[in-house]
């Protein structure tokens, strides 16, 4: 059952209605970069009605995310963001759990659509972390739903697998369309997602049936761009972002084969490290063996300033990987767990920090502007 929003700070929650979330007009602004003035200029000048509340004796705008999403697409109309001149796919991998690799994802998806992007997030985890941060639990039933009060349209009707079925030589998934798969959390002006559930594990075992069995994601891609496959037209997203397991599983290899770039989120801490280095030695096979070398971009999270051997770890990191380390860092902080807990992802989620807010979109703009970079190539 959905919890009153008074109740946030206290309790965990099932089900989080995105659309009753409010927003003051600085945060609404800072989600662009723009002043409050302008913000409520780009209202005006484009007829837009967004809702007052009482706040003393005065009425005070408040925006809800599909708000915020709104103006980002009449921002991108207007020329005043840009799209990419080709369409961008980036897998989120490292061969460790508890990195920070499903909230990287899923945050990323929501600054890149601020900035005028339209995004396609892919759960490509059978345990559908991602699904489940966007509000969509891949483990609840309809009876689940219908019982704890959540909507029905929270259900999780298919994965990828149920896309590629028409093209699988073994039929362990329904064939469904685009539309019966596509979820959009936050409206249509917000990213989309294909979630994933626990039956996404039977695509292991489809794709090893197959022929060049690690690069049916690329091709389907490829056509699903080109409006090759019938009723799917993915040319409109300038970004699909995988968000993988953290194993270097037949589904995590498919990612890869069809991405221009890896992101890794990695902790500092000698285990995550120790995958890092894991990851550098597979990425050189990878490469030799599929002839395709994606760009990595490693992304320090849960950093602490000032440990001497975090620092250590930092330096032999950038040796790792020359100029594909993020400058800025996602530093440890108790927000990110908070966040989680109310359901809310961690950039639009109120109670964070300015610093945890702040560090997290200077990664991302830094991200942002690589993409932007090797899209104009």
């Amino acid at each position: 059952m959905q919890q009153p929003s008074e109740q946030f700070e206290e309790e965990s929650v099932y089900f989080t209605d995105f659309s009753t979330l409010l927003y003051p007009p600085k945060f609404a602004a800072d989600c662009f970069g723009l002043t409050t003035r302008r913000l409520q200029d780009i209202e005006d000048e484009n007829g837009l009605e967004i809702r007052r509340i009482a706040r003393g004796t005065v009425p005070t705008r408040a925006y809800t995310l599909s708000d915020i999403f709104d103006i980002a697409a009449i921002r991108r109309a207007k020329g005043q963001a840009k799209g990419l001149p080709r369409q961008v796919v980036i897998s989120t991998f490292v061969p460790k759990g508890g990195t920070g690799k499903t909230t990287v994802t899923v945050n990323l998806a929501i600054y890149l659509q601020m900035q005028g992007l339209r995004i396609l997030i892919i759960d490509n985890d059978p345990q559908g972390d991602s699904s489940s941060e966007l509000g969509y639990d891949p483990d609840l039933a309809r009876s689940d739903l219908e019982s704890m009060g959540i909507p029905p349209e929270r259900y999780v009707e298919g994965n990828l697998g149920n896309l590629l079925s028409p093209e699988l030589r073994g039929r362990q998934f329904e064939p469904l369309s685009f539309d019966q798969v596509i979820k959009k959390p936050f409206g249509e002006n917000g990213p989309h997602l294909i979630p994933a559930d626990a039956y996404l594990e039977d695509l292991v075992v489809a794709l090893d049936a197959e022929n060049n069995m690690d690069f049916w994601y690329a091709d389907w891609l490829e056509r699903a761009r080109t409006g090759e496959i019938p009723g799917i037209d993915t040319s409109a997203y300038d970004v699909i972002l995988f968000d993988n397991a953290p194993t270097a599983s037949r589904l995590t290899k498919n990612s890869i084969v069809a991405s221009d770039f890896v992101i890794c989120p990695v902790r500092m801490d000698k285990f995550s490290f120790r995958a890092l280095m894991r990851l550098n030695e597979w990425m050189v096979r990878f490469a030799k063996a599929y002839r395709r070398s994606p760009v990595v971009l490693a992304i320090p999270t849960m950093f602490i300033r000032n440990r001497k051997r975090i620092l250590n770890n930092l330096v032999v990191l950038n040796d790792l990987f020359p100029g594909r380390v993020a400058e800025e860092k996602l530093y440890y902080s108790e927000d990110y767990g908070k966040a989680l807990d109310q359901g809310i992802p961690l950039i639009v989620w109120k109670g964070a920090t300015n610093k945890t807010i702040d560090s997290m979109r200077s990664v991302f703009s830094e991200a942002l502007q690589k993409v932007r970079e090797f899209a104009s190539q």
